[in-house]
């Protein structure tokens, strides 16, 4: 089976995840704006597998890798080692 991850999801996920980091960061962190970015995370990940186990590794893979790199280089290369194409789109 041809595993696909679409760049426009990768950038999604970066993004929600970046708003929940700084929500959390601050000293008082409004949980309904951060649990909708939660669930916006689960349904991409759905769309991409429906393997939680698998989806683990792919968001640990996006998460990880965002404060070490200015570029999804990194991220890219790692998805693909774990078997997945990287394609644009929407």
């Amino acid at each position: 089976m041809n595993k696909i991850i679409k760049m426009s999801e990768i950038v999604k996920i970066t993004n929600l995840w970046m708003d929940i980091f700084y929500e959390e960061d601050s000293d008082y962190p409004d949980y309904r704006v951060i649990k909708p970015k939660e669930k916006a995370i689960d349904r991409i990940l759905d769309t991409i597998t429906a393997d939680k186990e698998e989806q683990s590794k792919v968001y640990e893979i996006i998460t990880d890798k965002n404060f070490f790199a200015k570029t999804y280089k990194p991220i890219c290369d790692d998805l693909r080692k774990l078997g997945y194409t990287i394609v644009e789109g929407a």
